[in-house]
């Protein structure tokens, strides 16, 4: 059984939006110094790979979809293109002090059979970092007071989507496959997407601020995604 689906990670850009999965995951990972060990669970093009190979010692990736991988293997020490639990068993030079799941785990079938076995990848201490689309959003509470489940290219119901979280159910996941969560944060709506006009001057800057502060005070309603820092239990 193939893990993972037949993902085209080439068509999901780097998402530029400040306060974006994407834009909290680069500047959490810039907080954690160099000469890190790192593994990039479904890099795709390598969006993320090319912002932190200069942090990196050693940089390691799996992807499924090998017309993406080629355009992102460059960055890498070790790009695997294969799906996400085979790619899992490596083989890999070293342990990592941080493993990255930048929205990919609920393209899975499997999402806890992959953590079983990404945890023991992880240094003593090291790091896991994940995002998961908020299927609790108020965007997607509003379709379904009207009835509607639309299925989407891309987003919170992207139609390749095999599993939905709330911000309790992911923490949930995490949890019950050996990992302790030491923080959570949710990303901001990105109302530029539906709204263009909103993504510039003079709206951007106070609607990116209103989105943040909304996403702050009521995450499970206006956090889009949230963003997991977990450490392996003891």
């Amino acid at each position: 059984m193939r893990y993972g689906g037949n993902l085209p990670r080439s068509r999901y850009p780097w998402k530029e939006i400040p306060g974006s999965s994407h834009d909290v995951l680069l500047g959490r990972f810039e907080t954690l110094g160099e000469g890190l060990s790192v593994l990039d669970v479904g890099f795709g093009a390598g969006h993320l790979a090319r912002r932190i190979r200069a942090r990196c010692r050693y940089l390691a990736g799996i992807e499924l979809d090998p017309t993406a991988a080629m355009e992102g293997a460059a960055y890498f020490d070790d790009p695997l293109v294969e799906d996400v639990v085979s790619g899992l068993a490596g083989p890999w030079r070293e342990p990592f002090d941080v493993v990255i799941a930048g929205d990919i785990l609920e393209h899975l079938p499997e999402p806890d059979l992959a953590l079983t076995l990404l945890r023991p990848l992880l240094k003593p201490g090291g790091l896991l970092l994940v995002s998961l689309p908020n299927v609790a959003n108020v965007t997607v509470r509003l379709g379904l007071l009207l009835g509607r489940f639309p299925l989407a290219d891309r987003g919170i119901l992207d139609r390749t989507h095999l599993r939905f979280f709330t911000r309790k159910t992911g923490r949930e996941l995490l949890q019950r496959n050996g990992f302790e969560v030491v923080r959570e944060t949710p990303t901001a709506m990105p109302f530029e997407l539906a709204l263009p006009f909103l993504g510039q001057r003079p709206f951007a800057a106070p609607v990116r601020t209103a989105a943040r502060l909304l996403a702050a005070a009521w995450p499970g309603m206006f956090g889009y995604q949230n963003v997991y820092e977990a450490r392996p239990t003891s």
